[in-house]
């Protein structure tokens, strides 16, 4: 029996250069800068077959929300 899935994986913990506020939990900080992809995985783990292209996301440091970082 083969088990499949999809799962984004994100790499990457670079801080943001300016401050930023998160709308969740209302903290201002440098926010952490991350890489991701949406993956098909066999059992839910192991990632086989990419099914997007990179994502950029920041995530914040106190409640960990992400959000879709603007492109400029």
């Amino acid at each position: 029996m083969l088990i499949i899935g999809t799962k984004v994986f994100f790499w990457g913990s670079e801080l943001t250069a300016e401050l930023v506020r998160c709308g969740t939990c209302g903290m201002t900080a440098q926010f952490i800068q991350k890489t991701g992809m949406r993956f098909l995985t066999f059992f839910f783990i192991i990632p086989t077959i990419p099914l997007s292209g990179k994502m950029h996301l920041i995530e914040c440091p106190q409640c960990k929300t992400r959000y879709q970082k603007k492109q400029s």
